[in-house]
């Protein structure tokens, strides 16, 4: 007797997988997701990076004699940064206006002849950077008149501008442009009791 044994047979259909497409809205979505990304970076950089405040004062102001030939200055530099930021001066320039404000239109430029050197990075909590600035003017002339009118009325008005860039730790900053001015800046004779007044505070 013959039995017939059939084996059954499973066809394997091969499917196909299913690729998804991006639409728009995956694009779109991708592209603001990559937005809000380099917003927080730039956001978190800008706040490691911030430029540290700078406090600049006169704490010295005269003139070498009653004839007034030159009019001297020391100004200071604090760094007042929370974040370890160094800062490096790369430029310091000085200017004397005869007015009671840095509007002035008359203008003297005062030579800084000493200076921290322009390619060091100083660190915070270490001393203040000191500027000396001079300026020659003569007792007569235009010079003695820009002088003379301030020397005895309301005083100079001096104005101070940096050009700086900051360090936090291997990171630097781009370049930070400061412009302050110190009212009220009287030049007493060298030597006399006047050369020892407060510090002046300059403002931004």
């Amino acid at each position: 007797m013959h039995s017939d044994i059939t084996t059954p047979t499973t066809n394997t259909k091969a499917t196909a997988d299913e690729t998804k497409f991006w639409t728009p809205r995956n694009y779109i979505l991708a592209s603001l997701g990559g937005t809000l990304a380099v917003t927080a970076i730039i956001i978190i950089v800008s706040v490691i990076l911030g430029p540290a405040h700078i406090s600049f004062s006169i704490v010295h102001a005269s003139r070498s004699d009653p004839r007034i030939p030159y009019l001297n200055l020391t100004i200071t530099a604090t760094n007042g940064s929370r974040k370890r930021a160094a800062v490096r001066y790369r430029s310091v320039f000085v200017d004397l206006k005869n007015s009671t404000s840095a509007a002035g239109r008359n203008t003297m430029h005062a030579k800084v002849y000493a200076a921290p050197p322009t390619d060091d990075y100083l660190r915070p909590g270490t001393a203040p950077a000191i500027f000396n600035a001079s300026v020659g003017v003569l007792a007569t002339g235009t010079s003695g008149l820009f002088v003379s009118r301030r020397l005895n009325g309301t005083g100079f008005t001096v104005v101070v501008s940096a050009s700086v860039r900051f360090r936090v730790g291997r990171l630097r900053t781009r370049v930070y442009d400061i412009k302050v001015s110190c009212p009220r800046v009287y030049f007493p004779v060298e030597g006399s009791s006047n050369v020892t007044a407060p510090p002046i505070n300059c403002t931004a």
